[in-house]
């Protein structure tokens, strides 16, 4: 099912032998299980998901790894940032943290009672979809989201969680520090930069980090850029001069040389490997 070229929701999509992780995800996605296992690596957190379980990833997010079991089972929804805000407008206060943290997926619980009657809507939905008319289908498949949505956050039995949920001064201060990577990782690498967004001195913004963390900020730092430089080295054709400057680092060779420190091998090796 489709809106135009932007959503699609399909089930028992087949994932595809070899992805080029790590890579970008230019769309929000949401994923139910139905059967078996999921595993998946997302920002630097890692997912399993089994049956009744759902993840909803925000666009800009990098995935860094998958894997599933053979009988894996799923229904599978993609849509751009336009339809995301169309979707939550009405649901800012239920969603909360999730809307302001784009970093975190948002991991939901379907109890088995949710899931069969989910299932059955889908059916009924999917049937619908193919008996009307092309002018209308847009607009099933935006009642089927709404109500996928509502559903989920109304069900008194439905579980929400964030990967991480902790609601102490450090942690809050971790989860904007994050956002904030997201956003200007490939342009930004001092802890000062990160502290000024919060209007924190970077001592004591290096102390909350190291708190929720376990790890330094520039230690955070470091392995976000590299990520986007990994996820450039895969996913594009841009030569390393090119991703180089993508990056701001000031010459090709001092992004090579902090590349090798972190990965052990030069962005070609990488590339080649």
């Amino acid at each position: 099912m489709a809106i135009g070229q932007s959503v699609y929701i399909c089930n028992n999509y087949a994932l595809p032998a070899q992805l080029p992780f790590p890579f970008r995800l230019t769309f929000t996605a949401a994923i139910i299980c139905i059967e078996g296992e999921l595993k998946v690596c997302i920002n630097q957190r890692k997912l399993t998901l089994t049956r009744g379980d759902v993840v909803v990833i925000q666009d800009g997010s990098i995935i860094e790894g998958l894997a599933h079991s053979i009988n894996l089972t799923t229904i599978s929804m993609a849509f751009p940032s336009t339809e995301e805000e169309w979707l939550f407008s009405r649901l800012a206060e239920k969603l909360g943290t999730w809307l302001e943290h784009r970093s975190i997926p948002l991991a939901l619980h379907l109890d088995e009672n949710l899931l069969q009657r989910y299932l059955s809507l889908y059916n009924q939905i999917e049937a619908l979809y193919k008996d009307t008319s092309d002018a209308l289908r847009d607009e099933v498949v935006r009642g089927f989201l709404s109500v996928s949505v509502a559903s989920f956050l109304s069900h008194p039995q439905m579980s929400m969680r964030h990967v991480s949920n902790s609601e102490s001064r450090a942690d809050e201060v971790f989860l904007r520090f994050l956002d904030d990577l997201q956003l200007y990782a490939t342009r930004e690498r001092t802890v000062q930069f990160y502290s000024d967004k919060q209007c924190i001195s970077a001592k004591h913004f290096s102390k909350l980090i190291r708190q929720a963390s376990g790890k330094l900020p520039m230690e955070h730092i470091r392995q976000r850029v590299v990520i986007e430089a990994k996820t450039l080295l895969r996913t594009t054709d841009m030569s390393i001069r090119e991703i180089a400057d993508a990056l701001h680092f000031p010459t090709d060779s001092f992004f090579c040389r902090y590349f090798k420190h972190d990965t052990g091998l030069s962005p070609s090796d990488y590339r080649k490997n």
